[in-house]
């Protein structure tokens, strides 16, 4: 008979035996003969099928065969819906993306986990059609009551969401039409009947700053207050009191002796890292990187641990912060404020002249930031442009000097090995008290923050290569290669702008990537060209498999710097610290982890795509509140996108907005999507990716944020 504990491992052998065996799928018997179990294991082999049936992990034809969705042309993954109407899916085999027809949904909607057959459309990207629906992704949504006659319905906000809910005059309540409210559905759509549902709650009428934020929660489905559970565990939580004690009673190494600081931006409250430099005899680097002990206070299982999970990460919209932690650990306990003592993990690294990782010492510390700086204010000295004097602790200049010396020998190192250089300019909204936007400016990253940037990579790859050697579990940071459909893409796209840096090359690789950008440095089209660069790069995500990092050239990666605001980061810091314990990692301790890290790691994955979609948002919300008072105003862009429904325009604040091809009345237009370009049938006059052009502010919908242009005569 298997045991309970045995269940992993039967899952194992199954997917090993599924995907070895020369056919496609397999009857139940065969399945047993071929894993040589005994009938009465026939009940424990169901249940587990079962459940990886549930997962999208198994799949059962009409005629009662089991097989793995790769060896039957089938894949499972996350619908990410577009308001035309199609959608994409994200596979969880880590392949290339997959577009789905609007009348290939079978009523699948944007955020469910779905199973998909794939079609290779000759010379074309890879098509879809949904054959299952294995967990619908959210079945509550915000949108707008309508009455239609004696029939209510609620139209959802989020337009990825075609179809609208039907709602029962019972149900209603109490909610009037015209008012935002929260519908759950309780019964999807199915052929050509639409979903039904009730109206769980009133927002309140449109318009309103209190129904505007509400609105925006909902939409994005965003944590709100800590419950009581998390805030029951805090009150326990021990005080600073028992950090000074923490050196004696659990081995730490004291590490307040060492000068270090923090270097962050200056609106900042949460500081999760700190950086110390040494030179010792030898001349080679002595680097510290001490990273806030989070995984001291936050156990594994709790309550704050469970909300610190479920959350993923922290959330930084443009006004608000939505924290993963409570303040009283983002903001204070954990945080590593200057002059007082913190518990960290500290990775101490020597480190030569070439940037080669000589030795690294991994520790559970006490340490003491000596003094808080900004980027502003490191970034001004490093230009020689500070105040006098410019820090509060003697030594500081100094040490300084000789981090800007290594972050450029760490950075050369990393892009002759092929990293791509990416970075693009944000944008920096400056709003007033009642959220109202003032300003917006693009903001390059400066010397102080590449600085920072550089230290943190070098430790992430030496923890995620301490592990590996050691053939322990770890949440890696992955980032596959590109597919070579999307690179033929970038390269044709690139021919029609202009820019020929990568015609000569039959097979794109990184350093030509990096040619690229370096060619079009300073060029009006360098923000477009990485852009279109970013956009043929697959999306980087958690892994418990190694498989490399192609954006950073790193073979090696995962995310141990910022524990206070990534959950996974807060594992790896666990993975690293039972490691370090007296004894190490015990063999049931890698079982469970080699388990368990798959589904964490997808899940992490999972809400930090809706974190980047939420803020995302936010940004664009804001940026249309603020054209709100340009519309009429004449302004300078470059053409990033063209399709057959007009041109899109990015103006140099980054604000982006259409100009609808209804737009261009000088002639008609008609569409070449080879060229990428758009042609007037009289005139010939074209637009093309990258041109300049001037235009004008038409109209702009906050809602959406979407801002629509005209081309200014």
């Amino acid at each position: 008979m298997i045991k309970r504990s045995s269940i992993g491992q039967l899952r194992t052998d199954l997917e090993q035996y599924l995907k070895n065996n020369r056919q496609d799928s397999l009857t139940v018997n065969q399945i047993l003969e071929g894993l040589i179990l005994r009938e009465q294991d026939r009940a424990i082999l169901l249940n587990l099928m079962k459940k990886m049936q549930s997962e999208g992990a198994l799949i059962k034809s009409e005629q009662g065969r089991f097989g793995l969705p790769e060896k039957l042309g089938l894949l499972t993954g996350i619908l990410r819906g577009n308001r035309k109407g199609f959608a994409f899916l994200l596979p969880e085999q880590k392949t290339e993306d997959v577009y789905i027809s609007a009348s290939n949904l079978n009523n699948a909607a944007h955020g469910d986990r779905v199973v998909v057959r794939v079609e290779q459309k000759k010379g074309r990207r890879r098509e879809g059609t949904v054959i299952g629906i294995i967990e619908r992704g959210r079945n509550r949504h915000i949108g707008t009551l309508h009455r239609d006659r004696k029939r209510f319905f609620v139209i959802p906000d989020d337009s990825r969401f075609a179809d609208a809910v039907q709602v029962a005059t019972a149900d209603l309540n109490k909610a009037k039409p015209g008012e935002k409210v929260v519908v759950e559905i309780e019964k999807w759509a199915r052929g050509n009947r639409p979903a039904r549902g009730v109206v769980a709650e009133r927002i309140g009428l449109p318009g309103s700053p209190r129904t505007d934020r509400l609105t925006f929660k909902y939409r994005f489905d965003l944590p709100g207050e800590f419950p009581p559970a998390v805030i029951k565990v805090l009150e326990e939580l021990p005080g600073e009191e028992m950090i000074a004690r923490a050196v004696g009673e659990e081995g730490r190494a004291d590490l307040r002796h060492l000068q270090m600081v923090t270097i962050d931006d200056q609106s900042a409250r949460d500081f999760d890292d700190a950086v110390s430099l040494e030179l010792p005899e030898g001349g080679n680097y002595h680097l510290g990187v001490h990273i806030a002990d989070v995984s001291h206070y936050v156990n594994q299982g709790q309550a704050l641990d469970r909300e610190a999970f479920k959350r993923g990460t922290s959330i930084y919209l443009v006004e608000k912060v939505i924290h993963m932690l409570p303040p009283l650990l983002s903001e204070n306990l954990c945080s590593l404020q200057a002059g007082k003592d913190r518990l960290a993990l500290s990775v101490i690294m020597d480190i030569d002249r070439e940037g080669e990782l000589l030795s690294a010492q991994y520790t559970a510390s006490v340490i003491r930031v000596t003094e808080r700086l900004t980027y502003q204010q490191v970034e001004a000295h490093l230009k020689g442009e500070e105040p006098q004097p410019a820090f509060k602790s003697g030594g500081l200049t100094e040490m300084l000097d000789r981090m800007k010396e290594l972050a450029g020998i760490l950075r050369k190192r990393r892009m002759a090995r092929g990293a791509l250089d990416l970075d693009l300019p944000e944008a920096r909204i400056e709003v007033d008290d009642q959220g109202v936007p003032l300003a917006i400016t693009k903001r390059a990253m400066g010397q102080s923050e590449s600085l920072i940037e550089e230290f943190m990579v070098y430790c992430n790859e030496a923890v995620a290569g301490y592990l590996f050697k050691r053939k322990l579990p770890c949440v890696y940071r992955v980032h596959t290669l590109p597919t070579i459909e999307k690179l033929a893409v970038l390269r044709e796209t690139l021919s029609l702008m202009g820019v020929s840096a990568l015609a000569k090359h039959k097979i794109l690789k990184p350093k030509h990537l990096n040619q690229l950008l370096e060619q079009t440095r300073g060029e009006k089209a360098e923000r477009l060209v990485r852009y279109l660069v970013l956009r043929s790069l697959p999306q980087a995500q958690y892994s418990a498999v190694n498989e490399g990092h192609f954006g950073l050239a790193s073979a090696c990666y995962c995310h141990f710097t910022s524990p206070i605001r990534r959950y996974p980061d807060l594992l790896v810091h666990r993975i690293l610290k039972q490691q370090l314990a007296p004894g190490g990692l015990k063999r049931e301790k890698i079982k469970s982890l080699q388990t368990r890290l798959p589904e964490m790691a997808q899940h992490s994955s999972e809400r930090e795509r809706a974190a980047v979609e939420a803020e995302r948002a936010s940004i664009e919300m804001k940026k249309a509140q603020y054209m709100e008072q340009k519309i009429g105003e004449i302004y300078s862009g470059i053409i990033n996108g063209v399709t057959n429904f007009g041109l899109f325009v990015e103006l140099e604040n980054t604000v982006e907005g259409l100009i609808p091809i209804s737009e261009l009345k000088d002639d008609y237009y008609f569409y070449n999507e080879k060229a990428a370009s758009l042609t007037g049938e009289r005139n010939r006059k074209s637009f093309h990716l990258g041109d300049p052009i001037d235009i004008v502010v038409r109209s702009v919908d906050r809602d959406e944020g979407k801002i629509s242009f005209a081309p200014a005569e």
